[in-house]
């Protein structure tokens, strides 16, 4: 992946930073993330916006930046999470919460810069989770990983007249700056190490650097078959069948 311009939301943790660190050496990079923490030895090199993409305000004055930006090649949504909303019964403004920040926000973004993506082909990858084919975590991040599922597909179907290629990828456990199971190893390692005794057949929490690879796919000429697919990368976590 050379001389491509990618735009990366939710990239100053987690698969969003591991993006940011595969891919700023070769190419023009636009990184959206609300933590400099992680990302701030990259940020001379590339096209950092700092802000919190559930204000509004901030949202707005981003959308407007967006439409400026031409022969934009690769979107990769990075965004996401539970929030910390595990009530199975979530009062609605917190079922939108969660929607905005897993699906809806990247959704705008792609309404917003499917103008300026490259004409000779363009490529989106959202990021969802094996919560989209198993029901592994909260209802409500369960129920907003799966419409991932059900978008990717139907954005795809519509997309690929234009030659732009919709996919998603559903990561089962890893671990990188920042992220979930980087902070559970911190804070309960007995936990930890149970859920990789008990739930990872590999007994070892992947590397957010394994997932790579198939971003790459999906974000190239050789992955367009693949267009309208969400892909379960978990070294057999899950029971679920894939896509």
């Amino acid at each position: 992946m050379r001389n491509k311009k990618i735009l990366i939301t939710g990239a100053t943790k987690g698969l969003g930073l591991e993006c940011v660190r595969q891919f700023y050496k070769n190419n023009k990079i636009l990184a959206i993330g609300r933590d400099e923490k992680y990302i701030k030895k990259y940020k001379s090199k590339i096209n950092f916006i700092k802000g919190n993409l559930l204000d509004e305000s901030f949202r707005k004055e981003l959308l407007k930046k967006l439409r400026k930006e031409k022969k934009i090649d690769i979107v990769i949504h990075c965004l996401g999470g539970g929030l910390g909303l595990r009530n199975p019964l979530l009062d609605l403004s917190d079922f939108r919460k969660l929607f905005d920040i897993n699906l809806g926000i990247g959704a705008d973004i792609n309404r917003v810069i499917v103008k300026n993506l490259n004409k000779k082909s363009g490529y989106i990858i959202h990021v969802g989770s094996t919560a989209s084919v198993e029901a592994i975590g909260s209802v409500g991040y369960n129920s907003m990983k799966t419409a991932i599922v059900s978008y990717v597909k139907s954005l795809a179907s519509e997309l690929i007249k234009k030659k732009i290629f919709v996919s998603s990828i559903l990561p089962g456990a890893f671990i990188s700056s920042g992220n979930a199971f980087e902070r559970l190893k911190k804070n309960n390692k007995k936990v930890y190490l149970d859920f990789i005794k008990n739930r990872l057949p590999r007994k070892k929490v992947s590397k957010a650097s394994e997932i790579i690879p198939l971003i790459k796919l999906l974000a190239s000429k050789e992955g367009e078959m693949m267009t309208g697919t969400s892909i379960t990368i978990d070294a057999c976590e899950t029971k679920a069948y894939n896509y």
